[in-house]
């Protein structure tokens, strides 16, 4: 097992829909091995193939709590249910993170390294991390999911989950620029406008 690269965004592979694998043979195995090592050295909870320079359907998982990692070949999502907002970063876009919708219930089924039928019915960070992961095999990023006014956000800084969005906030003040207890005419007063950013 070798440690490999991770791709960072904007890098062109992580556009490039990765190819399904016909055979889970050693070369397979060792790319998925050598995904866990990374994934695992770089503390992140999935990786895809792509993310290290392999255009094929190919992802590890590691979540929390879970002693060991997995390995998914050709992942697919069946199903989903639910929709709720959680707080999304990657790999392949370091030091940031986002506010993005997933499914609270995935179906989804792959092949283990040994070639095994896997289906499994996911909730929470599992079922988030698979979304996020097959995203990454059709190239798809997490950035891709936010709204026009949405913005990425500093990793750490965003607020809870189930809270409001973090959004820019326009703030219009009055000043008044009389010295005397008189009501103000408009010459008086000045309007400033003003910007906000949270997710500088």
């Amino acid at each position: 097992m070798s440690l490999r690269q991770i791709r960072v965004f904007p890098d062109p592979i992580l556009r490039k829909k990765c190819r399904t694998v016909r055979r889970v043979d050693d070369k397979v195995r060792e790319l998925a091995q050598d995904m866990l090592e990374t994934m695992d050295a770089a503390g992140g909870v999935g990786l895809a193939a792509n993310q290290v320079g392999a255009l094929q359907r190919v992802v590890t998982l590691h979540l929390p709590g879970e002693e060991s990692g997995i390995i998914l070949v050709n992942p697919e999502i069946r199903d989903t249910q639910g929709e709720r907002e959680v707080i999304e970063g990657c790999l392949s876009l370091p030091g940031y993170e986002g506010m993005v919708k997933r499914s609270m219930i995935v179906k989804a089924r792959w092949l283990d390294e040994n070639g095994s039928k896997i289906k499994v019915t996911a909730e929470n960070l599992f079922a988030q991390a698979l979304e996020h992961e097959v995203d990454h095999l059709n190239g798809i990023l997490y950035v891709d999911h936010l709204h026009e006014h949405e913005k990425l956000a500093a990793a750490g800084t965003h607020i809870a989950e189930g809270q409001p969005h973090m959004h820019d906030l326009e703030v219009e003040l009055h000043v008044e620029h009389n010295n005397d207890d008189s009501k103000p005419s408009e010459s008086d007063v000045e309007v400033v406008h003003s910007t906000i950013k949270f997710s500088d």
